[in-house]
């Protein structure tokens, strides 16, 4: 394959689950698209844990503080898995997210450039990724005993539980990150004798195909937001919903 001359942008919608939009609370998802080039994109997902004000102020602090320590991250990583990096990574990010108190959320994080797909995981938010024609869900997210149990991103999470997956950018053909209000919808359990969940190529295909469509046209997250509100998914799950699309 040729060298790889840009990078595809992220496009990304949320959707107050109906819980939360019942109870009167907002959505705790919080979702950082930063400012995009063509030689450098990526998004941060925190998913907060509860439904009030201050459970989605420290989401959107830790996405924001996340981006630029993942920055940071992308120039000094070398190997796949660098456990003093990530421990600078998760100190950098706690200072960084200043005097916002810290709630419990995931994190999910991607910086896409000219050399490499660089994902970062904590907890049960998930990413799929196209590479030759087939779909894959690289780090398997987090679960715990029970529903809704999972890993969250504090001072003291393990660097075991930083998850770290990094491919060559020229082998990437398409990411869908979500938050696990729609995990039933793109996953489902492992087979047996695998560790990594089944992907829902088909439903990965057709949300490509309408990003590849719609992208560029200014209805275009007006029309994201409003298929996240689709009933089908909310039969699936009433938690918020959050989707980030970018495809060559």
């Amino acid at each position: 394959m040729g060298v790889v001359n840009w990078v595809p942008r992220f496009s990304g919608a949320q959707h107050r689950g109906e819980r939360h939009a019942a109870l009167g609370q907002p959505c705790c998802d919080a979702l950082v698209l930063p400012r995009q080039s063509f030689v450098l994109s990526g998004f941060v997902l925190c998913d907060g844990a509860g439904g009030n004000d201050a459970v989605a102020r420290s989401a959107l602090a830790s996405a924001r503080a996340g981006w630029r320590a993942l920055l940071r991250l992308r120039r000094e990583l070398r190997s796949s898995h660098d456990p003093h990096l990530l421990k600078q990574f998760q100190a950098r990010l706690m200072r960084q997210r200043g005097s916002v108190p810290l709630l419990d959320h995931t994190f999910l994080a991607c910086c896409w450039d000219r050399r490499r797909l660089l994902v970062l995981q904590v907890g049960d938010s998930s990413l799929l990724v196209r590479q030759s024609g087939q779909w894959c869900c690289p780090l398997a997210p987090a679960k715990g005993a029970y529903a809704n149990q999972t890993t969250f991103l504090r001072k003291q999470t393990p660097v075991s539980s930083i998850q770290l997956w990094q491919s060559p950018s020229s082998a990437v053909e398409a990411v869908i990150g979500f938050s696990d209000g729609l995990e039933s919808a793109f996953l489902s359990p492992p087979l047996q004798g695998h560790c990594l969940p089944q992907t829902n190529g088909p439903l990965a295909d057709l949300v490509i195909a309408e990003h590849r469509l719609r992208q560029g046209a200014r209805s275009y997250p007006a029309w994201l937001a409003s298929s996240l509100a689709d009933p089908s998914l909310a039969q699936l799950s009433d938690d918020d919903r959050t989707l980030v699309i970018a495809s060559r």
